[in-house]
């Protein structure tokens, strides 16, 4: 179209007439509204119309009629306000003249219903995989009817489910989150006014951030062979592959959680805060077992459970059983110059075993072996080597050398010796006999005199010696 040829104001084509249809005190959202321009009589030719609103928008409609009819919906407030309408001519110039403005006519558009509440079960709207996602969609007090719409991203996630009149929130339930739910969440309601449902404004925005699910700790233990003695330290590691949150650890045995307390030491790191140790310095008896861990996330103010780690078969070995000191000769009673064996039995199945062997409290000797007893040996003994003997031994378990109890004491004494009898023989024998024969008979000559008496054996220890008669 020409752009019309403006005049001055007194010389401008005469203003046309405006109509609305339908005629009302208020509109809602969804009514069609029909406005109608009709220009005055002249013998001019009509170009066309122009309407407009103070929303700012305008619309030129190119006829040749004398009037002119513009429908739109009202989609809301901003289709309200002053409305008026124009025409165009073509003088006799052949130029385009733009008529007065036509009268105002105002419409009142009804505002929607008010703005529901978002509420998701989850404040921060940061959850784990795999956790329930509740939305709850909140209309303020009324009693008239509702229908309610959740949306992802502007689209509708769910179709609009219809409540009982009476109600005035819906939820959304997602039993099991994944990573495709995050994103934007709003939600709507409509109304039924004049038999015709009216959506609401759109709720805040509730962001939802789903994490990828936590991974199952690892689990460590300490000694790395899972077998410990009875009374020595066990200490157990879970580590956990996250290090942007806050974390739980537990710890279990068969199963069942350990309580908090039994471990005498438990200490969490928090930078990185990844890991935790649970300590027991002394093994406690028949605490062999499964053991695992697992951890707790904060996931947006909820404790997320995380899958247990693989489990650990951890043995606790009794301590070392006392050995058996074993002599030989089994009495203890040696003579000087015999040979003493003495051995020391341990009882386990270590496979390394290290012995030791002490007199009177003293450290004989020592030997480190795969056998299970260990000889001490004395080729010749002296009468030092009389005293008490003890021995113990130390197991390998787990790289550590444990020690057991003493051995029970034994006793070794030095037997007496016996002097031998000589035994004379040939003409040694001869002469000897003869030597007594002459000694008796000065004894009897003694005794008849009268100057004779026995005195008898002077060393009555000394079996070797024979008694002497001595003549006073």
């Amino acid at each position: 179209m020409e752009s019309p040829y403006f005049l001055p104001l007194l010389d401008l084509p005469a203003p046309p007439n405006i109509f609305v249809s339908p005629e009302k005190m208020e509109y809602l959202i969804g009514d069609t509204v029909s406005f109608r321009c009709v220009a005055p009589p002249s013998k001019d030719k009509i170009q066309g119309f122009q309407f407009s609103g103070t929303a700012g928008w305008a619309v030129d409609i190119r006829t040749s009629k004398k009037a002119s009819t513009y429908t739109f919906n009202i989609t809301g407030p901003k289709d309200g306000g002053s409305h008026t309408c124009r025409y165009t001519i073509i003088d006799r110039l052949l130029k385009s003249v733009q008529s007065k403005e036509s009268k105002v006519i105002i419409i009142s558009v009804k505002d929607p219903p008010p703005h529901p509440t978002l509420s998701l079960n989850i404040s921060s709207g940061v959850v784990s995989e795999g956790y329930p996602l509740l939305f709850i969609c909140t209309a303020p007090g009324s009693t008239v009817e509702h229908r309610f719409h959740f949306y992802k991203e502007g689209a509708e996630v769910i179709p609009g489910s219809e409540v009982n009149s009476l109600e005035t929130s819906a939820q959304l339930s997602i039993s099991q989150s994944s990573q495709n739910h995050t994103g934007n969440f709003t939600c709507a309601y409509e109304e039924k006014v004049e038999g015709r449902w009216i959506l609401s404004y759109m709720s805040s925005v509730v962001t939802v951030f789903v994490k990828e699910p936590p991974f199952a700790p690892e689990l460590g233990v300490d000694p790395s062979s899972a077998v410990v003695t009875e009374g020595y330290p066990l200490r157990f590691t879970c580590i956990a592959f996250r290090d942007d949150s806050r974390l739980r650890f537990h710890f279990y045995r068969d199963g069942v959680e350990i309580p908090s307390g039994q471990a005498v030491s438990e200490t969490t790191t928090m930078n990185p805060g990844n890991f935790t140790e649970l300590l027991f310095p002394q093994t406690p008896r028949r605490f062999s077992g499964k053991f695992s861990c697992g951890f707790e996330e904060d996931v947006g103010g909820t404790w997320v459970s995380s899958p247990q780690s693989k489990v650990l078969e951890v043995t606790v070995k009794d301590p070392p059983a006392q050995p058996d000191l074993i002599l030989n000769p089994p009495s203890g009673e040696v003579r000087e110059g015999d040979p003493l064996l003495i051995t020391c039995v341990a009882y386990g199945t270590s496979g390394e075993w290290k012995f030791y062997f002490y007199k009177d409290g003293t450290e004989q000797f020592s030997e480190a072996c795969t056998r299970n007893h260990s000889f001490f040996s004395i080729p010749a003994v002296e009468p030092s080597v009389t005293g008490q003997f003890t021995c113990r031994y130390e197991e390998r378990v787990s790289g550590k050398w444990i020690p057991s109890p003493l051995s029970q004491v034994t006793v070794v004494t030095m037997q007496a010796s016996s002097l031998p009898i000589p035994l004379v023989t040939g003409c040694a024998a001869a002469a000897a006999a003869l030597v007594l024969v002459l000694l008796l008979a000065a004894c009897i000559c003694q005794r008849r005199r009268g100057h004779v008496h026995w005195k008898g054996l002077h060393n009555k220890d000394d079996t070797s010696a024979y008694p002497l008669a001595l003549v006073s």
